[in-house]
């Protein structure tokens, strides 16, 4: 990915990055349903966005799909996408020599599991190479094993309901789409 960073975007770009709609984006940004990374322009001029806004708006369309509404998605993804899990990615020296994969390269092969507890949602990290799967990947297939999904499920499921987000997979689907979007010139309606 040649994007970085410091590379700022349309509109446009981020409505085609996050495959959503010009009005539903606008209506999210407008009504303060979802919270990002770029604050809006003093002079009300239109917004520049990041690639970290992008992130965020992806991961809250993901979470949103799953019937979670937008001010919780957008508080999730918020989470995930700040000081909580890889704080260090917030504290850049100079964000236009950081490529934008950054962002999901420091998510591959983990899952991130939301659950509820009580009213509020809880997260846990799972880095699958630390899991137990290699005693049962060594015994060979038997039906009366259980599957690697199955025993992985088990060492970290939280709870009997929950999300199981592959954070990397979200964020890398989106920079292709803003990627794409930018070399191609997809223009929509251009501003909030």
């Amino acid at each position: 990915m040649q994007a970085t960073l410091g590379k700022k975007l349309r509109f446009s770009d981020v409505v085609f990055a996050i495959g959503a709609t010009p009005k539903s984006l606008r209506l999210w940004l407008q009504r303060d349903l979802i919270k990002i990374h770029t604050p809006k322009p003093a002079d009300g001029g239109w917004t520049e966005y990041s690639y970290r806004d992008i992130a965020i708006l992806a991961l809250a369309r993901a979470v949103a799909n799953f019937g979670v509404d937008i001010p919780t998605a957008s508080s999730i993804a918020n989470t995930i996408m700040g000081d909580h899990f890889f704080p260090k990615l917030n504290y850049l020296q100079d964000p236009d020599k950081m490529p934008a994969g950054a962002l999901a390269l420091v998510w591959s092969n983990r899952r991130l599991y939301l659950y509820r507890d009580g009213d509020d949602w809880r997260m846990n990290l799972v880095s699958l190479w630390e899991s137990n799967l290699d005693p049962i990947r060594n015994q060979g297939f038997s039906r009366d094993l259980p599957s690697g999904v199955a025993e992985l499920r088990r060492e970290h499921e939280p709870a009997p309901i929950y999300l199981s987000i592959d954070v990397e997979s979200v964020l890398r689907t989106a920079f292709d789409r803003a990627s794409e979007s930018v070399t191609n010139g997809v223009d929509e309606d251009d501003e909030v």
